[in-house]
């Protein structure tokens, strides 16, 4: 079945010639997606199909946070965007820009993009403040035996909350996956944490050997007590979304219906300091 999105409007910077470069212009969008929404029709709920609602906030986050000289980059980063729902099979995107040419109506680009496979890109931050040198290398090279680590972001020292505990080395890994978000954080992460000494209790500020959190996987949002996906620390904590953006800058948020783009504008890397040795080793280690 196909959902059909029809002249989405939106502004952004477009185009190549200076005064192209200083004000917005608007563009106009039409997406056609195709997905298997036979599960949606039987239940006929709204959480068990691609709202087209989410789709479209989504794409407005992300554009009017964007600049792009092409149409045709401007149509396929669309693309990406919407294929991160790992549900959706295939997009065809058109981007309109009327006025683009004198004594033409109108100049458009359009896209087909196909999803390879239906495994979902999720998103594991890794933070310790004991031992974190160690530590941090350890649960790297147990979780590449259980998941398949794409990207490493540069691993940074921080802060630690409260200030008076030793700082933090904190990275993320981007992953693809078909294994469900319950078990990869209960049977995975929670399992690598005690293999590593992880003691938790009361005051979740304590330090710790490791900690391993499921912050984003695919554009599913779950709000349970026992996971909640995207993790709302991305909006927080600089330590989450700017290595996260290093891994992805196209990435939209879910549930916050947000791009990242937008989320990383208001953080700095003041108080992060990039372990670039240290990542440069953890990556030949990793193979990535």
């Amino acid at each position: 079945m196909k959902i059909i999105i029809e002249d989405l409007r939106v502004s952004t910077i477009i185009g190549v010639n200076p005064d192209e470069r200083i004000n917005k212009q608007e563009v106009s969008i039409d997406i056609h997606i195709w997905s298997d929404l036979s599960e949606g029709i039987r239940s006929d709920s709204i959480e068990n199909t691609v709202d087209y609602k989410i789709i479209k906030k989504e794409i407005i986050s992300y554009v009017e946070n964007s600049s792009f000289n092409l149409l045709e980059t401007l149509a396929y980063k669309i693309g990406k965007v919407i294929l991160q729902d790992n549900r959706i099979r295939k997009v065809k995107v058109k981007v309109n820009k009327p006025g683009a040419l004198t004594y033409a109506k109108n100049v458009a680009v359009e896209v087909t993009l196909k999803r390879r496979n239906n495994l979902a890109k999720a998103y594991i931050a890794i933070g310790s403040n004991i031992d974190p040198e160690t530590n941090v290398k350890k649960a790297l090279l147990i979780l590449k035996n259980r998941m398949r680590i794409t990207k490493l972001s540069t691993v940074y020292l921080t802060k630690a909350i409260p200030p008076t505990q030793p700082d933090y080395y904190n990275c993320v890994v981007e992953t693809i996956t078909n294994l469900d978000p319950v078990h990869i954080k209960f049977e995975i992460l929670r399992k690598i944490e005690e293999e590593l000494g992880r003691v938790r209790g009361i005051d979740k500020y304590s330090p710790r050997t490791i900690d391993l959190d499921l912050v984003l996987y695919g554009n599913l949002v779950i709000n349970k007590n026992d996971l909640i996906l995207p993790d709302p620390e991305i909006e927080k904590r600089a330590f989450i979304a700017i290595p996260m953006y290093e891994l992805n800058n196209d990435l939209v948020i879910p549930g916050l219906n947000k791009a990242l783009k937008e989320i990383v504008k208001k953080f700095t890397k003041n108080e992060m300091i990039p372990l670039e040795d240290y990542t440069y080793k953890l990556k030949r280690e990793l193979g990535i």
